[in-house]
């Protein structure tokens, strides 16, 4: 008996929604882990201990309403109180600050004590500063149930050569830390500038228009680096993104989370990331730059260059107001 039109075209609908949805790619499982560096602030010795609570509360607040995990690497020199000698203790209402950090469940990490530059510096001379940089952030995560396992480069310069690099990956490990790698890099800290210049002044709307360049700005590198990550591993790996915390953030980092989530992006902690595979690659890189651990894998497997090309570059204007060119 023949089949009714009715029930044909159904039938047709149905294959043709089938075979559509079994053309159609799986989404990628985007996950990304939020990461500041400069705790507790870029600026901290230029702040009053009253902007440095406003600021810390912004950045904490957004991620705690939000139950975002994330992670802040501590320079311990800027929690001296400003103008204070080189020998002073740390002011307690900015101590005070890492504690909203770990109260909010979030975690805290190692980013050296002074934030010197390795590639300047006597391997010995860092290995202290490493230490000095936890002398109060280590008993504070212990008194919160929570451990000091992580370790920021300072500029993401790792060693100039195997020997230092080497050397202080183990002096790190004898310690209890990993390496807390980066593969969404960014000019940030440019924008960072500008929005502190602007903020100076009280020039509201170069403040607005900075926020939404930076948004723009920032959605562009994330898109880089996932092609760089695509094109290295064949998908989307987890990924780890640099920010600081500064004043930018404070104010336009809600809108920052907005388009991630967006382009379909869950937040996750260092742990689960670094659990990924891509994250074992080999990574032989030394040299000059500070750059992501996605171009170190890919130049340890010394991939073709041409890859790296379509970096997204920070404005003109906003070099220009920052008087920093790239």
């Amino acid at each position: 008996m023949p089949l009714s039109n009715t029930l044909a075209r159904a039938l047709l609908v149905a294959t043709l929604l089938s075979s559509e949805s079994a053309q159609k790619p799986e989404p990628p499982d985007r996950r990304m882990v939020l990461t500041f560096d400069d705790l507790p602030a870029q600026r901290a010795q230029r702040l009053t201990t009253e902007r440095l609570t406003e600021l810390n509360d912004a950045i904490v607040g957004s991620l705690a309403q939000h139950r975002l995990p994330a992670i802040g690497f501590v320079n311990e020199i800027k929690l001296r109180a400003p103008g204070a000698p080189a020998d002073a203790s740390a002011d307690p209402a900015r101590v005070e600050l890492l504690k909203r950090w770990l109260e909010a469940d979030l975690e805290l990490g190692n980013h050296t004590y002074s934030h010197p530059d390795l590639h300047r510096l006597p391997l010995a001379d860092f290995q202290k500063d490493v230490l000095r940089g936890e002398e109060i952030t280590r008993p504070l995560a212990a008194e919160h149930g929570r451990p000091l396992r992580y370790f920021r480069h300072p500029f993401l310069r790792t060693g100039r050569d195997l020997e230092t690099r080497d050397g202080l990956h183990e002096f790190l490990a004898e310690h209890g830390y990993q390496v807390a790698p980066v593969t969404v890099d960014n000019s940030e800290w440019i924008f960072a500038r500008a929005y502190d210049l602007a903020l100076d002044r009280d020039d509201n709307a170069t403040r607005e228009r900075l926020g939404e360049a930076y948004g723009v700005y920032m959605e562009a590198m994330v898109e880089y680096y996932e092609g760089q990550s695509r094109a290295l591993f064949g998908r989307e790996i987890p990924q780890v993104l640099l920010l600081h915390a500064n004043d930018l953030n404070a104010d336009y980092l809600e809108p920052l989370l907005d388009r991630l989530v967006a382009r379909g992006y869950r937040f996750i902690d260092l742990e689960e990331a670094l659990s990924d595979p891509a994250y074992a690659s080999p990574d032989r890189y030394v040299g000059p730059g500070g750059i992501t651990w996605l171009h170190r894998w890919a130049l340890t497997r010394e991939v073709d260059r041409s890859m790296f090309a379509g970096e997204p570059a920070t404005p003109d204007w906003v070099q220009e107001l920052a008087g920093i060119r790239e």
